[in-house]
């Protein structure tokens, strides 16, 4: 068994994306997927209306990484960048800008309560900023912005 007594903060910058791993037992990587090309875009309605795709990510054990990992105790902290831009389409859509993820069948939005879903605002707020969640299982889900 590995001692990983700190921290694993990994860094995809071309999707400005940041995942923070608390120490564990096990080591855990985070790898990028190929985002696929035939998840539906339209929303369902009074559900998740994504706009932008961002990442795909899987989540497994660095010693092994043939072997996923799916539970976290504790959570794992995802960021997301969102820009100007993103804040104008959820604003032109009528809601507040929100993350969610493909679960394979449906897109989900991730929430306040069960994945402590908030925007960190950058200095000037309209410039954009960071979407950030806490996630304790995961099933390499596609992440996306929308309303």
């Amino acid at each position: 068994m590995v001692d990983n007594k700190l921290s694993t903060r990994m860094m995809f910058p071309e999707e400005e994306v940041v995942v923070n791993i608390p120490p564990r037992a096990k080591p855990i990587q985070a790898l990028r997927l190929d985002l696929p090309k035939d998840i539906p875009m339209e929303p369902v309605p009074g559900g998740f209306r994504p706009f932008r795709l961002v990442i795909n990510l899987k989540l497994v054990d660095a010693e092994q990484p043939d072997n996923e990992v799916l539970v976290f105790d504790p959570p794992i902290e995802v960021r997301v960048r969102y820009t100007a831009g993103d804040l104008a389409k959820a604003k032109s859509a009528g809601g507040p800008l929100s993350l969610g993820f493909w679960d394979g069948k449906q897109w989900i939005r991730f929430t306040r309560e069960k994945h402590q879903f908030h925007l960190e605002p950058s200095n000037p707020p309209e410039s954009g900023g960071w979407g950030v969640v806490n996630v304790s299982h995961w099933g390499d889900p596609t992440h996306s912005w929308g309303t």
